[in-house]
């Protein structure tokens, strides 16, 4: 399979995933929307100029450089063209048009995959009914899908893993690109019993704008997909909007009616945009027949008894920092606790600091808790 060709489509600047599908319906292939004319492509409804100029730019260099990354990397390279591509992406109006994968995707067509998400700053409860959830699907034969993000997700994740069972994060970054930091362990143990998927190439960093459209990945690989304490504004409430566009089933655990970690997954509830469970059972009796043919893992462990977590490990000590990183970095430790502050200190663009703040994050030297930026004891 020549998948330099639907890199290169992938990657056209200004080229919506919408639009790219719509290429591909329209020209059959990767390699022949490449090989298109400027006369072809105006025939395109609603094609824009720039969109045009994009597609007419042919050089094939970049997409030859991350497929000799993904074979460095032992990243597997996807597109719609294989037979292996996830069959419940493919009917998704915007479907990623390549995905890169590390470790083994699950036989999507025959098993019930069921995803998880919630907030990042979970409470005890919520952490205990994610992994609780996961580990119980898993346990009876379910893919359990979500987002290695910390909180909720990254807990599914690890509850489907206890299990022996199979899970799969979907990432906002390449494949090789470990976010948050402190799962770097957690990564390699999704890897090495499920995958990592992402659209982005490898070495792509995270950014706060992939993660919406990670969320339609997420959704899209489901049947079902389980909110557990999502506030009014959040992540998990932007892939319950696209399970429910994409026609999956969304369900939503009840949490504390004081919590605003909650809000959000109650206000589903009330609404009737989500139905209610308290309990694995609840999810599979929506799945009679599939639920059949599910093969179980062995007995399932003990997670009634709370663990000690192990603690997230330490930054670096010798992290190489550019100017603009190490200017946000003193700013931060002289008080400025916000971007705004940030901003106002520094002088600097606001593209600069959000920039400089999340490689700040990725290396552990900060955190943010809401509008907050905080510094780690470490750093």
């Amino acid at each position: 399979m020549n998948h330099e060709y639907a890199i290169w489509l992938a990657e056209r600047p200004g080229c919506s995933a919408g639009l790219r599908m719509k290429l591909l319906e329209h020209f059959g292939t990767a390699q022949a929307v490449w090989e298109s004319t400027e006369r072809e492509l105006m025939d395109i409804p609603g094609l824009r100029q720039h969109q045009r100029e994009s597609l007419m730019e042919k050089g094939l260099e970049q997409a030859l450089l991350i497929l000799r990354d993904c074979a460095r990397l032992d990243i597997r390279v996807i597109s719609m063209e294989d037979t292996d591509y996830p069959a419940p992406l493919r009917d998704l109006e915007d479907a990623p048009i390549v995905l890169y994968v590390r470790g083994t995707m699950p036989d999507w067509e025959n098993t019930i995959s069921v995803g998880i998400v919630g907030t990042r700053r979970a409470t005890s409860y919520g952490l205990n009914a994610s992994r609780w959830l996961a580990a119980n699907l898993a346990h009876a034969g379910c893919t359990i899908v979500s987002g290695m993000a910390l909180g909720i997700d990254g807990r599914a994740n690890l509850g489907a893993l206890e299990a022996d069972g199979t899970t799969v994060a979907v990432l906002g970054c390449g494949a090789d690109v470990c976010y948050p930091p402190a799962h770097k362990d957690l990564m390699a143990r999704i890897v090495e019993h499920g995958a990592v998927i992402t659209e982005y190439p490898p070495g792509t960093e995270p950014r706060a704008y992939h993660f919406p459209m990670r969320n339609r990945i997420m959704s899209g690989l489901c049947r079902g997909v389980i909110v557990i304490e999502a506030p009014e504004k959040s992540g998990a409430l932007i892939t319950a909007d696209r399970a429910l566009e994409q026609g999956r089933d969304v369900f939503a655990v009840p949490g504390n009616i004081n919590s605003p970690q909650s809000a959000g997954a109650n206000r589903l509830l009330r609404e009737g945009g989500a139905e209610l469970i308290t309990c694995a059972a609840d999810v599979l009796a929506h799945y009679p027949e599939e639920s059949r043919h599910l093969t179980p893992t062995k007995a399932l462990p003990d997670l009634s008894r709370r663990r000690k977590e192990r603690p997230a490990p330490t930054p670096p000590s010798r992290i190489t920092l550019s100017a603009a990183e190490q200017t946000v970095l003193d700013a931060v430790k002289s008080g400025a606790d916000s971007t705004d502050a940030i901003i106002e200190e520094t002088g600097m663009m606001a593209s600069r600091v959000l920039a400089a703040l999340t490689m700040l994050e990725i290396n552990g030297m900060l955190r943010r808790d809401g509008a907050r930026v905080l510094l780690n004891p470490e750093s």
